[in-house]
């Protein structure tokens, strides 16, 4: 029995038997979200849809037509209550289960956004798609194609057989191939009433046969299923582009319709070429938030505007969207038995794409040791909130130790006392590399938060820069000042910001010499001047120190490099021409920040300025205590290449073929010679090395002038002198 709640002018049915939705709206709800009951909403409550049962076969006419009028307008209905998905094994088809993920993408095609959605296998993404492939081909589209691409034949037809599968397990009334005497065949689904037909496609074998793949026709909705391993993916989106847009400005222009672009993968390799390609697209892509749920239409179409350098605004309504195995209702226990599947067949590369949503690669170049890229890539961590800035940019916060916490803040994810070093390293905001927020604790070299996007522009900048202010009133910025930074720094020179940026000494004493009375001319050439003290200026001996210190961290301190977007980038360092850095059309971003961070740290003059007392830094004292245990045991340790007691085997020789303690002079007979052939000077006067003997009884030790034959017995001296 349904149970009906109006809240404001909507309704929404909290009695469904479809109990998956009600537990995503209670996840959602406990998240925060204030738009959180969407999932649950009926339009047409005086209709009693929510009390029929839509695969009723003795409903009447009136009945049906009230369940159609709810799917047309609703397509929470229609996945709630109507859909039914084939299931190997099950006596029959089973109701639709919603989750986080499977709600994002439904939540994406409605209001018209394209996605790019990364779940961990068997969490029923390919499920989801296709059955907003089947909403849009009965409800939203007339006169057109959807296309249906895989990178394999076999499966693009399977995913078309289960198309049709999921239109013919709908009731009667909705299944437009009801009255056909047989069900249409892959390469023939076809909605004749609407004139709409599905196209099964596979990957291109070529650039060129790429770009033609979807151009020609308006596309209004496609499915690309497993397009981050789909062969020039980048020049099929490039060549359907036109198409798409065609397609969003006339759905636009006629206020109904859907536009979307459904795009379903698990983590690609990033070994490959098509991984690399995949890779940057995600990278140029905004990210999805649960936030958009709360959001107005119109801040919603907001945050898709890219600012131009030249000050115009473009649009691309599309996001990367990730849910991994916690966020979907999987316990441990799917991990362990995934894992032990994958151990038994030898994939464990499939099990870190798969299971864990792991992009990673080998470390070839020789950067860095092949244990530490494998340690830091399985212990990435995942961000713990999303503060979406102008409902623009993500900031990806990192639980972290707080002590100073404000409560006024509706973000108390900072400690406020604590004087964060923030790098930045700023790029031009045109859709290429991205400019990059990397806040690290300078305590414990967590990261704590990360920001990136490359459409961040030199206004929106500025204004990041001073959100962050006061998001983290204790943060100290550390900013590349090379071609970018320069705007930046001119910002800060105007407000009088210089304080919150480090900065060389020695602007504290030129800033200073400003006076009053100093005409616009010369305070220019002062700032100027002073310009030069502020940020990191990265020249190449600078980049090499910065990337020694990234090296050292990754080796001595990878536990602490775990965060998401900083692993990334490190994975795409190569070393070319003696000169580490990115490799062909990857990024490095977000490991500039970072060794902004490092550099400061490492060689910052004077950072008690700024707050910062070096000697509380504890991300090094389990290290040094190691390392102080190690020398104290190498000095206790017996090295084996030293005689005991610091004589020689020389010295032990003679002491054993000659008599213990004082030399007797009178011992010597045959013309001051001992049966060995030495002299009572030889024993007396031996070097240092001898300290210890008993030999140094009589005359103690003399340093003497070494002269030539002094180790040879002088009685054979004597006679080879005679020979001669």
């Amino acid at each position: 029995m349904s149970n009906i709640v109006q809240i404001g002018n909507k309704y929404y049915d909290f009695g469904t038997k479809n109990t998956s939705f009600i537990q995503t709206a209670k996840e959602l709800k406990t998240l925060g979200r204030k738009n959180w009951m969407f999932m649950l909403e009926v339009k047409h409550p005086e209709l009693g849809v929510q009390d029929i049962n839509p695969h009723d076969e003795n409903l009447t006419p009136q009945q049906q037509g009230s369940i159609i009028i709810e799917c047309s307008e609703n397509i929470w209905f229609y996945f709630r209550e109507v859909l039914r998905v084939p299931a190997r094994g099950a006596p029959q088809p089973l109701p639709f289960y919603l989750h986080r993920g499977a709600c994002a993408m439904i939540w994406c095609y409605w209001h018209n956004i394209s996605f790019m959605a990364c779940q961990v296998r068997q969490t029923y993404k390919t499920t989801t798609a296709i059955g907003l492939i089947s909403y849009g081909f009965l409800f939203d589209l007339k006169n057109c194609r959807i296309p249906m691409m895989h990178i394999l034949e076999k499966k693009a037809v399977n995913n078309a057989k289960e198309l049709r599968e999921y239109i013919l397990n709908l009731p009667k009334y909705m299944n437009p191939f009801a009255e056909m005497k047989k069900p249409p065949g892959t390469d023939s689904i076809t909605y004749a009433k609407h004139q709409v037909n599905v196209q099964v496609m596979t990957a291109a074998d070529s650039q060129v046969t790429a770009e033609d793949k979807l151009r020609g026709d308006t596309i209004f909705i496609g499915l690309l299923d497993e397009w981050e391993f789909t062969p020039f993916i980048d020049s099929v989106i490039s060549g359907a582009a036109p198409a798409i847009n065609s397609g969003r400005e006339i759905t636009k222009l006629a206020g109904r319709g859907r536009n979307c672009l459904i795009m379903i993968s698990t983590p690609g390799n990033l070994e490959t070429t098509t991984g690399k390609a995949a890779q940057r697209m995600i990278d140029q892509t905004q990210r999805w938030t649960e936030e958009y749920y709360d959001m107005s239409d119109n801040e919603i179409d907001g945050s898709f505007f890219i600012e131009e350098q030249d000050g115009t605004k473009t649009v691309v309504k599309m996001v990367y969207m990730e849910y991994f195995h916690y966020q979907l209702r999987k316990g441990p226990e799917y991990l362990e038995e995934n894992f032990k599947e994958f151990s038994r067949t030898g994939q464990l590369a499939e099990y870190r794409r798969g299971c864990l949503l792991q992009r990673f690669r080998g470390s070839g170049s020789a950067i860095f040791d092949q244990a530490d890229i494998d340690f830091i890539a399985s212990h990435v961590r995942q961000p713990d909130y999303d503060i979406f800035i102008m409902k623009k940019y993500h900031l990806y916060v990192y639980k972290h130790q707080i002590y100073n916490i404000d409560l006024t803040s509706d973000t108390p994810y900072f400690d406020t006392k604590l004087p964060y070093l923030i790098g930045i390293d700023i790029a031009s905001g045109g859709g290429g590399d991205n400019t990059t927020f990397c806040i690290v604790n300078p305590y414990t070299l967590e990261i704590c938060a990360e920001l990136e996007s490359p459409y961040l522009g030199a206004n929106d900048l500025v204004r990041i820069v001073l959100y962050l202010m006061k998001l983290i009133p204790s943060g100290i910025f550390c900013p590349e000042t090379n071609a970018g930074g320069k705007d930046l720094i001119d910002t800060v020179q105007e407000r009088g910001l210089e304080s919150r940026f480090y900065h060389d000494p020695q602007l504290d004493l030129t800033k200073n010499v400003v006076q009053k009375t100093d005409t616009p001319e010369i305070v220019m050439q002062k700032r100027a001047n002073n310009k030069k003290y502020i940020g990191v200026y990265v020249n190449q001996k600078i980049r090499e120190q910065m990337f020694s210190l990234l090296i050292s961290t990754v080796t001595d301190y990878r536990e602490l490099v775990n965060s998401q977007f900083l692993v990334r980038d490190i994975q795409n360092l190569v070393k070319k021409n003696n000169k580490i850095q990115a490799d062909d059309g990857e990024h490095d971003d977000m490991v500039m920040a970072y060794n902004h961070v490092l550099y400061v740290l490492h060689f910052g003059h004077d950072l008690g300025r700024f707050g910062i007392n070096k000697e509380l830094c504890t991300y090094d004292k389990a290290r040094q205590a190691v390392r102080e245990h190690v020398e104290e045991e190498n000095k206790n340790a017996i090295n084996n290449m030293v005689s005991y007691g610091g004589n020689t085997y020389e010295d032990i020789l003679r002491d054993e073929l000659t008599t213990h303690g004082p030399i007797n002079p009178q011992t010597f007979s045959n013309g001051g010679y001992d049966e060995y052939g030495y002299t009572y000077d030889d024993y007396s006067q031996d070097g240092p090395h001898v300290a210890n003997s008993p030999y140094t009884g009589y005359g103690g030790m003399q340093q003497r002038q070494q002269q030539p034959y002094e180790f040879i017995p002088a009685y054979v001296l004597k006679e080879f002198e005679d020979m001669n």
